[in-house]
């Protein structure tokens, strides 16, 4: 095994990426699911290669760019978030 993640199916029209590829050649979607933490002045961000299905990083917590870009819905919108601050 490597070092290079695992490819998965595209997650809106089902196209199977070439290795190389960051996004898909029929539709644009990105080909990982990676955390959406970036690295700025203060932090070194995260960019964790999430399955296709997580809505949040299995690595920081921070929401993934497949829900960032609405591909797939948190079961628990605001989930990384403390609970005091889902009241509306």
């Amino acid at each position: 095994m490597g070092d290079k993640p695992q490819l998965y199916p595209c997650i809106r029209c089902g196209r199977m990426p070439d290795e190389n590829d960051k996004y898909c050649i029929d539709c644009g979607v990105p080909v990982h699911n990676r955390c959406s933490d970036e690295p700025g002045i203060l932090k070194k961000g995260c960019s964790f290669v999430n399955p296709p299905t997580a809505a949040y990083c299995a690595k920081c917590g921070e929401p993934t760019v497949y829900q960032l870009h609405g591909l797939i819905q948190p079961l628990y919108p605001g989930g990384n978030r403390p609970a005091f601050l889902n009241f509306k």
